[in-house]
């Protein structure tokens, strides 16, 4: 466990073992049951290729394939992207990164994030905040919010989690990479 290996591509990656976890069915794939969610959420499937980690909810640690969550987050007309969760060093902060690369305001929830080992942990803040990730207290969210005008956008709550079934996407959308 938690060894390094090279798997042989194209493109050839260099993946981590990890011990099994978040696995479809099981108690470690389902949401804390005090955590509020809501019938019209969507859920985001990541990590479905079992030869290539995912730690980004937007795309593959070898960016060969993408998740939906991009062209949902476009077609809905979000621009800022709030992340939290589970581990800071890898699944939050790629996923931050990668928003921030696609241009949203990205914004991580201090209080709501763990990592995995406190050196990579600093690492991938440091590396975030240079890609322009915000950094925040969860107390701040809601002036962040307000600041925002939102009389012609329907606010909805995104959550990427492995090994669920997407809901309202549309199958024969294509994946446009924005123009930077």
């Amino acid at each position: 466990m938690f060894q390094t290996v090279i798997v042989c591509g194209p493109p050839e990656l260099k993946q981590t073992l990890w011990p099994d976890h978040c696995i479809q069915g099981s108690f470690g794939a389902e949401f804390h049951k005090d955590l509020k969610t809501f019938p019209d959420e969507v859920r985001v499937n990541k990590g479905m290729k079992c030869c290539v980690d995912s730690y980004s909810g937007f795309w593959d640690n070898g960016d060969t394939s993408h998740t939906p969550l991009y062209n949902m987050l476009l077609n809905k007309g979000v621009t800022d992207v709030v992340v939290c969760g589970i581990a800071t060093d890898f699944c939050v902060g790629f996923t931050a990164l990668d928003s921030a690369r696609h241009g949203f305001r990205t914004v991580v929830v201090n209080e709501a994030i763990r990592g995995v080992m406190p050196d990579t942990s600093a690492g991938m803040v440091a590396r975030c905040k240079a890609a322009g990730v915000e950094f925040v207290s969860s107390a701040s969210i809601p002036d962040m919010v307000k600041e925002k005008d939102t009389s012609d956008t329907v606010n909805r709550i995104f959550k990427v989690k492995k090994h669920f079934t997407v809901t309202d996407i549309n199958a024969n959308q294509q994946y446009t990479p924005p123009v930077n």
